[in-house]
């Protein structure tokens, strides 16, 4: 069962938070593609030349801490990616998903709140 808080942050992230997290997980993916284990379930692309987000779910906020008038948390997304490979002027393209954990903090003193992202990285259980 999920605690409280946790459902709090997550009705704020889809409706301030969510632009925040997509751009920031979008810079990190086209940015860090050899980070990323993008190759598991695809069935075109072999090596990717490249990567972008196509869309992403927020899972759920853990490792939650209030701190006076900020509150830090990871929101664990999932990702849809477009990856995309060149063979011999031929452009093939394929749809993956990777989890990722993103480190945030919402300082509550803002209004309506404004979110920061610290870190993006390859979720791992």
């Amino acid at each position: 069962m999920a605690n409280n808080t946790d459902s709090i942050l997550e009705r704020f992230l889809d409706k301030r938070g969510y632009d925040a997290l997509y751009s920031a997980l979008s810079n990190y993916i086209e940015d860090n593609p050899d980070n990323l284990d993008l190759l598991y379930g695809s069935n075109f692309v072999e090596e990717p030349d490249g990567a972008r987000l196509d869309d992403m779910d927020i899972i759920r906020t853990v490792n939650v801490d209030i701190d006076g008038d900020s509150i830090s948390f990871d929101a664990i997304v999932s990702a849809e990616i477009e990856i995309e490979e060149t063979v011999r002027r031929n452009r093939e393209t394929d749809n993956v998903r990777q989890w990722f954990n993103m480190k945030c903090e919402v300082d509550v003193t803002d209004t309506p709140g404004l979110l920061k992202v610290h870190k993006v990285s390859v979720y791992s259980r």
